[in-house]
């Protein structure tokens, strides 16, 4: 009993671990230029999220993220119902801290350029 109590915990410490570790997306690299009012994509990569009826993870290629760093001149609730709006764009986070908008797309669909064009 003891031995599975303790596998139990040091799993629970993993998932903390795991989930607790910040995403690293050379956010100071990608620095607004002179124009206020417009966005930049800072982050494009693959996602490995996704999950199918089972609820296990699933790699989906065609499923990827982007990051588009939103004006302070626009309120963040425009930014997202226009991105909602794009065809292919199935999640958006909004991070309120560094004012970027988390982008969940599909890549089949659409891109983060077109993304980018009616965000901004």
């Amino acid at each position: 009993m003891k031995n599975i109590m303790n596998k139990v915990i040091a799993a629970m410490i993993m998932m903390a671990i795991a989930y607790a570790m910040p995403a690293t997306a050379d956010n100071h690299k990608n620095v607004i230029s002179g124009r206020r009012d417009h966005a930049v994509v800072v982050n494009n990569h693959r996602s490995p999220a996704g999950h199918d009826i089972h609820k296990k993870p699933v790699y989906r290629p065609d499923i990827k993220t982007c990051i588009v760093k939103v004006s302070r001149h626009t309120p963040h609730k425009y930014a997202v119902a226009k991105a909602k709006r794009v065809r292919g764009v199935m999640d958006t986070k909004w991070n309120p801290h560094t004012r970027e908008l988390k982008i969940r797309y599909d890549a089949h669909m659409t891109s983060a350029r077109n993304i980018k064009h009616a965000v901004a």
